[in-house]
């Protein structure tokens, strides 16, 4: 008989009005709290989940009911979460009490949702994956219901995933904090974040499991220094995965990397020296400072955010910058101090392989982790005129100087010809914008000539001439249009998100459109899919228009600018923002 697949139900539980009971104040985020984690958790990039059930200020006898059925039809492999976003009270035994619309006080067995009770429905259900996660005040006393002995006490993961994991915003003697300012209740905040950021997959497999998720938001948590989040592990085996990060693991993110390195390897866009050195940090588990800035170079060429041209630049610029820096008095390199090695600047086995086209050879992860890691350096510089080591080394020092200087004329002029100067015409940079498209007013802003409107060239978040400054921002769809109202911005305050119509004007697809519905831009096309001397730095990814999607009100619509297409999707989505106002 075929195993049965796992299934997954989340019931998400948000109280934030109190009617019957003036002693329960009102709060702001439970209700944003529960959309934003169902949003995550239904997603199919993230949670996955099969069914969720959202209940916003919903009586107690509706949501025990709900949880006692979903926990009692559970099956031995599925997994289900429980999420509580309100007021948490303690009963005279000191027990754990979910206050709902109907809660009073007075009455709180009968009016609320003990924890007791969701211990019982939970040790009666055949499920071997629970989650609880309580954003409340005094969530962490649920220990005294779920464990026997102190609240502290916790039990080691094993392995196979299973068991029984309870996550709480505080202490049992702490309240639960809803920031001003924040959308969402400090504990819920980052546990959305956590997941959609895939800041929380520590070790990048790929899954956000409950033990890094935890760890992450206690991090964060305690860097606001309000609260203190608890955990605890009943029978727990193994991970117990949450979500998929949204990140592809390492692994296959470096395989995909190799096999970028190769193809344009075989096409003579990148040298071997390059290559051979690109390979020996995707071997390392472990990277430095400079090798992890070379690593995010390799990022971003896998994904063709950067051209070869200009990734071979910034690579040697970071090459040459560790010998400068690292240079003594005499004009050697610190490390080269040292007794060292020399290495051919090549792959092992590459010199036998021959001909250009061996390059398309996949070489097995393996090999390169078994081959003895050795620092590329040149030569012992050192010994090149014992004699006078202060005048070689100064001497050496300057022609790399120059070396460095002819490099990044001779490659990295090339790829900015075509913008700052064309013979052809005489024109410079501004006057070929306004030739062809776009008058560039000089103060951030941009002028589309065909349709009069007047643009932010920097996404959110960006700044600087080249828009190189900064960090790009991500909203949900709410936050996008809310965010557009309130800047001011080249002595404009109207600026607004474009609609979806609009903000396809600036699809550039290089290489012909391949489906003239949606704007998708035919295989080869470069991304992003903008002109990116109009609107320089742009990321190839998603950016929110201010279009609802009329077929869900939930859904909004978005323009992708690394295949060139509009879609829609749900207003969860953090997504990138660029603004637009009227040109008259």
């Amino acid at each position: 008989m075929a195993e049965r697949a796992e299934k997954r139900y989340a019931i998400l539980i948000g109280s934030s009005k109190y009617p019957n009971e003036p002693g329960l104040t009102e709060l702001r985020c439970p209700e944003k709290d529960v959309d934003a984690l169902n949003a995550v958790l239904r997603s199919p990039d993230f949670g996955g989940f099969t069914e969720t059930f959202a209940f916003k200020n919903s009586p107690s006898h509706e949501i025990l009911e709900k949880i006692e059925t979903v926990l009692a039809d559970a099956g031995r492999e599925d997994l289900v979460l429980i999420y509580f976003s309100g007021h948490g009270k303690l009963n005279p035994a000191g027990q754990l009490c979910l206050a709902t619309v109907n809660t009073k006080i007075k009455a709180l067995g009968a009016t609320s949702i003990p924890v007791s009770w969701i211990k019982s429905y939970f040790d009666h259900s055949a499920s071997q994956k629970k989650i609880l996660l309580l954003d409340c005040c005094y969530s962490g006393a649920v220990g005294k219901d779920f464990i026997r002995g102190g609240v502290d006490d916790q039990l080691q993961l094993m392995s196979q995933g299973q068991g029984t994991f309870i996550m709480t915003a505080s202490t049992g003697i702490e309240v639960a904090v809803e920031k001003e300012g924040d959308k969402y209740g400090l504990f819920t905040k980052h546990l959305v974040y956590g997941i959609q950021s895939g800041e929380a997959d520590k070790d990048e497999d790929g899954f956000v499991d409950m033990q890094e998720l935890y760890e992450y938001v206690h991090k964060k948590v305690q860097e606001e220094g309000a609260q203190e989040p608890m955990k605890w592990d009943l029978h727990a085996k193994g991970k117990l995965v949450v979500a998929r990060s949204g990140k592809e693991s390492k692994k296959k993110q470096r395989k995909k990397i190799r096999q970028k390195l190769y193809g344009l390897a075989a096409q003579d866009a990148l040298p071997d020296d390059l290559v051979a050195e690109a390979m020996q940090i995707l071997a390392k588990k472990e990277l430095s400072a400079r090798e992890q800035e070379q690593y995010s170079l390799l990022e971003q060429l896998v994904v063709e955010k950067i051209r070869p041209a200009d990734f071979i630049v910034q690579w040697m610029r970071i090459d040459f910058s560790r010998f400068f820096n690292g240079m003594n008095e005499s004009g050697i390199p610190e490390e080269e101090n040292n007794d060292h090695v020399q290495v051919p600047l090549s792959p092992p086995g590459w010199e036998s392989i021959g001909g250009s086209d061996s390059y398309q050879h996949e070489i097995p992860e393996e090999e390169y982790n078994d081959q003895e890691q050795v620092p590329l350096s040149p030569p012992n510089w050192g010994a090149i005129c014992e004699p006078d080591v202060e005048t070689v080394g100064k001497k050496i020092k300057l022609l790399l100087r120059f070396v460095l200087a002819g490099l990044i004329v001779v490659i990295g002029g090339w790829s900015l010809k075509q913008w700052e100067y064309h013979p052809e015409t005489g024109l410079d940079a501004s006057s070929v914008l306004k030739a062809k498209k776009y008058v560039d007013h000089g103060d951030g802003t941009i002028t589309d000539t065909k349709t009069g409107l007047m643009w932010k060239r920097c996404s959110e978040g960006l700044s600087g001439v080249n828009c190189a400054e900064g960090k790009v921002e991500r909203y949900i769809w709410n936050e996008a249009v809310e965010h557009s109202k309130n800047v001011e911005y080249a002595g404009y305050a109207d600026w607004r998100l474009p609609t979806v119509a609009e903000l396809k004007t600036l699809v550039y697809c290089s290489n012909g459109v391949e489906n003239k519905k949606n704007g998708r831009c035919n295989p080869g096309s470069e991304k992003p899919t903008i002109n990116q001397q109009a609107f320089p730095n742009t990321e190839a990814s998603d950016v929110w228009s201010g279009s609802p999607y009329a077929g869900s009100s939930a859904g909004a619509w978005y323009v992708d600018f690394y295949y060139g297409n509009s879609s829609n999707v749900n207003r969860y989505f953090n997504i990138a923002v660029r603004l637009v106002r009227s040109g008259q």
